[in-house]
């Protein structure tokens, strides 16, 4: 009858530990988009392009080299990666403390009567000297009530959750960085060709009006300004090879490189002159206002981090409520001297532990308070980046629609400016045009190809813009390889 009615009791007691764990104490709230545009309003339409691997697009094969070199050896992604392992190593410190402890003990107690005196035995006798050696196992856990362990689970997966979101970032910012230097590098070089020339034709013109001048043709004035003309073309050769090099530096730090420690092969890929400037024709949006929040890797670590709070709401509540420990062992005890009483013996113990917070509430509400003031910011936070994600978007679809626009129109300039040079060169054969008015006609054809080099950088610069702005990033498959899955 006792023994049922003992069961009876643990079963009691077991269904009410369940029901106090199936209590929730995480907020209700949860990370909501603000209201989002339907369509993009400078698009000319939306379509499902792809934004993984995108820099494969400009079929420039020492840009796609340069890229994925970058994103398995760079530094920002390899520290990025390096935090996520240390985030799910404190996701299963964090989700573990709540099993059961187990621990090995062993000791050992020694005995010896003096003045005269005894020691009883388990036989019935007395000995002077005795030693026992005990051994056995000791266990805790704190049962985690009120939903502690969800908690616990909500805020280790979250923390993970943010960590692989900025390895995305990481990932979607070094393609992105290469892709641009990679850029600027041919640009640069581009222009310093296209400058040159200029600066020969300058020269040519400049020596021209310093003969006529010398022979009382020309005034002192117009061979003075051929040669400010000359000069000036010539001051802007530096500042070409300076950001020719800059670019270089800047590739080999995205990969991981010292500056000039590039092996051969790739030293002469960067040094190739001629190359033209990777061109992507992308005249549609990757993807739709609704589907940028899914892809762009900071609105995920803003959502993860919302959950990260919650789940400090929800253990600062915990914090008001009871807590239940139960402890346990089993020890044996061995004569190891003599024939001690308790040798032999074989123990074990179980002692339930209720804990419940009485005179320091005050404190434990204000660190709710604090946690709701966190969890409430997370939310705003959360917000902010969508509309600010949505608002790159919108600034990069722009930037592509115009930079189409100037390009077409330095294209058209361009042309133009061939014909006049053509027909100025057949006017000077003819007889009917002086060298000079050739040269200016050559003068002016090369400004138009630097114009054309400059708006092929922009638009270029603006399709990577695009990439970025929409969390464009490599496949998860390869790169990702050191990263759980979401």
């Amino acid at each position: 009858m006792n023994s049922a009615r003992s069961i009876r009791r643990g079963l009691a007691t077991a269904l009410a530990a369940l029901a106090l764990t199936a209590c929730s104490t995480m907020p209700d709230e949860r990370p909501l988009n603000p209201t989002l545009p339907a369509n993009w309003t400078d698009a000319p339409a939306v379509a499902q392009q792809p934004v993984t691997d995108w820099w494969r697009q400009f079929n420039d094969p020492a840009l796609v080299s340069l890229v994925d070199q970058a994103l398995l050896e760079g530094p920002s992604v390899q520290q990025a990666l390096l935090r996520v392992r240390e985030a799910r190593a404190l996701s299963h410190s964090t989700v573990t403390q709540f099993l059961p402890e187990l621990t090995a003990t062993g000791q050992g107690q020694y005995q010896r009567a003096v003045e005269d005196g005894a020691l009883p035995t388990a036989g019935g006798g007395v000995e002077r000297e005795q030693m026992t050696g005990s051994y056995g196992a000791q266990v805790a856990w704190e049962i985690p009530l009120f939903s502690r362990i969800e908690a616990a689970f909500v805020g280790s997966r979250a923390n993970t959750r943010a960590a692989v979101a900025d390895v995305r970032a990481a990932q979607v910012a070094l393609a992105a960085d290469v892709a641009q230097a990679y850029v600027d590098l041919r640009a640069a070089q581009a222009s310093r060709a296209a400058l040159a020339r200029s600066v020969e034709t300058a020269d040519e013109l400049a020596r021209i009006l310093q003969i006529s001048y010398e022979a009382g043709i020309t005034s002192e004035a117009d061979a003075a300004d051929a040669r400010r003309l000359a000069e000036a073309t010539r001051t802007r050769l530096p500042g070409l090879v300076i950001e020719e090099r800059r670019a270089e530096n800047v590739l080999a730090v995205l990969r991981g490189l010292a500056p000039g420690t590039e092996s051969a092969d790739v030293r002469a890929v960067l040094d190739a002159q001629g190359r033209p400037i990777p061109v992507l024709n992308l005249t549609q949006a990757p993807a739709a206002p609704a589907d940028l929040v899914r892809l762009r890797p900071d609105v995920a670590r803003a959502e993860a981090q919302a959950l990260v709070a919650a789940a400090g709401v929800a253990n600062a509540r915990n914090d008001l409520l009871p807590r239940l420990n139960l402890t346990g062992a089993v020890l044996t005890t061995d004569a190891l001297i003599g024939d001690p009483v308790s040798a032999g013996a074989t123990f074990a113990t179980g002692t339930p532990l209720i804990s419940i917070p009485l005179f320091d509430w005050g404190q434990r509400f204000a660190r709710i308070r604090e946690r709701d003031a966190q969890f409430d910011q997370a939310l705003l936070q959360y917000r902010q980046v969508v509309t600010q994600a949505i608002a790159e978007g919108s600034n990069a679809l722009v930037a592509l629609d115009q930079g189409r626009l100037r390009l077409d129109s330095a294209r058209r300039a361009e042309t133009a400016a061939e014909t006049t040079a053509r027909g100025s060169r057949a006017a000077y054969g003819a007889g009917i045009q002086s060298l000079a008015d050739r040269l200016r006609s050559e003068q002016q054809l090369i400004d138009a190809n630097l114009t054309r080099i400059d708006a092929e950088a922009q638009a270029a610069r603006a399709a990577i813009a695009i990439y970025r702005a929409f969390g464009g990033g490599p496949s998860f498959a390869t790169p990702l390889r050191d990263v759980p899955s979401q």
